[in-house]
């Protein structure tokens, strides 16, 4: 069997699919990953092969959720409006519009025309069909891959974690259903569109969910959504580097890593890292080890780091995560599973008054001017509600509260306990080699 995985050309996204993908090629399969150019390197360096979509002269290093796209984002802003968006939904909704969206545009413009040449998806149609994939398994910022497997007669499935498209595909649903709903047009549907008109795809249900969804998060992460799913544990995966003699032997004292993100600091440029400087003149005053990936951009406002922390800018979770005790982090899926899978228990940082209006008696210096990770708040309930962690609120900083929070999680043998539940949650999943044979079936099935 031939499968093709079309990533989003990003580590963060690539990393979830590489355990399955390896999974595949030790059942004797042929896989390949195909993205832009600037992926290529990172794929060849997990030890699978690269197909690129288009050459690097072709179409520029794609943006994400920080691209422009002014036209688009004012008209998306203007459905969003007329659609009545449920106060309680904004949040969620607003990541598929400023995160997801404008990643899939870098790829497939927003209305655009299927007349006008799309390099990189023309290249991966071009490519499939000379190599005839038998399945592709396509990330959710990138939908075009729907349309090409189709357009080549491949089966094709999502591999997702929180299932942010298909809640979003739901909610539409909803909102424009009855005689006197609103008629506007759905942003998911008007971003594929040229390319499917360009290669005579329906965008129906299996276009826009995928004929199935590989689902990668446990049902206390996820939401209800109308798609057929196969669950997959999560493998911890990141980029390897050479084990550091300081690792092992592991301390006496507590070993407590800080990690916030690395797709944070390459696609929202903008963050504020001021409240850095606080959870490390917190941290620096326990009777603890500190091990923190941060680069220079995170320590721009840092002066002397105390003698109990240790800064590195890149390190393996998977490796670190089995000589810790406590894990605190910016919510993402990825990181949460390192230490998952391991029964650390863990602190979510996060800014949940970041984008309120400010109270009249608040000063205005009082609370950090934070872009919240918009998965923080997910990953924060996932994990608290197994009592394994708490939340750290952030955007009020203060030192005393890090100091008796990050003592209490250390100490009370109550969130160990939570860890250990969760990691369960986590493992009853089917790992990636046992999910083979189900897509060997839904695959080959004609």
């Amino acid at each position: 069997m031939r499968v093709a995985f079309a990533v989003w050309p990003a580590a963060a996204h690539l990393y979830p699919f590489v355990p399955l993908a390896w999974a595949l090629r030790a059942a004797g399969h042929d896989v390949v990953v195909v993205s832009h150019p600037t992926l290529g390197p990172t794929v060849t360096a997990s030890g699978l092969t690269f197909k690129e979509m288009c050459g690097a002269d072709e179409m520029p290093e794609p943006t994400g959720p920080t691209g422009a796209w002014p036209q688009a984002r004012k008209e998306v802003t203007r459905i969003t409006e007329a659609l009545h968006v449920p106060e309680e939904n904004e949040m969620e909704w607003g990541t598929i519009c400023h995160g997801f969206l404008p990643a899939m545009w870098d790829f497939t413009p927003f209305q655009g025309s299927p007349d006008e040449p799309l390099p990189a998806m023309d290249g991966m149609v071009s490519f499939f069909r000379s190599w005839q994939p038998d399945l592709v398994i396509w990330d959710p910022c990138m939908p075009g891959a729907a349309v090409a497997a189709r357009a080549v007669g491949a089966r094709h499935a999502r591999q997702s974690g929180t299932d942010y498209n298909g809640w979003f595909l739901d909610l539409y649903e909803k909102l424009t259903e009855g005689p006197d709903a609103p008629d506007e047009p759905n942003p998911m549907v008007e971003t594929i569109r040229a390319m499917a008109e360009r290669y005579d795809v329906p965008i129906d249900h299996d276009t826009l969910y995928g004929q199935w969804t590989i689902d990668v998060v446990p049902s206390g992460m996820n939401f209800d959504v109308d798609t057929r799913r196969l669950p997959m544990r999560w493998i911890p995966h990141t980029a390897q580097t050479a084990m550091p003699d300081w690792l092992y032997p592991v301390p006496e004292r507590p070993r407590v890593a800080l990690s916030l993100g690395l797709s944070v600091r390459k696609y929202v440029p903008a963050t504020d890292w001021a409240y850095v400087r606080t959870l490390l003149d917190a941290l620096g005053g326990l009777d603890i080890e500190v091990v923190a990936t941060l680069d220079a951009s995170q320590l721009a406002d840092v002066g002397e780091l105390p003698p109990n922390i240790r800064v590195v800018d890149y390190l393996p979770l998977d490796n670190l995560m089995q000589t810790c005790q406590l894990l605190i982090h910016h919510g993402g899926i990825g990181t949460m599973a390192a230490a998952g899978c391991v029964g650390v228990p863990q602190i979510v940082v996060d800014f949940p008054e970041s984008g309120d209006e400010k109270k009249e008696d608040e000063p205005p210096s009082e609370r950090i001017a934070y872009p919240r990770y918009k998965l923080a708040p997910v990953t924060g309930a996932y994990i608290t509600g197994f009592g394994a962690g708490e939340v750290m609120d952030l955007g009020s900083p203060s030192v005393a509260a890090v100091r008796e929070q990050v003592t209490r999680l250390l100490t009370d043998p109550a969130f160990r306990s939570g860890a250990e539940r969760l990691r369960m949650d986590l493992m009853a999943s089917p790992s990636p080699s046992d999910i083979v044979p189900t897509l060997e079936k839904l695959a080959l099935a004609r």
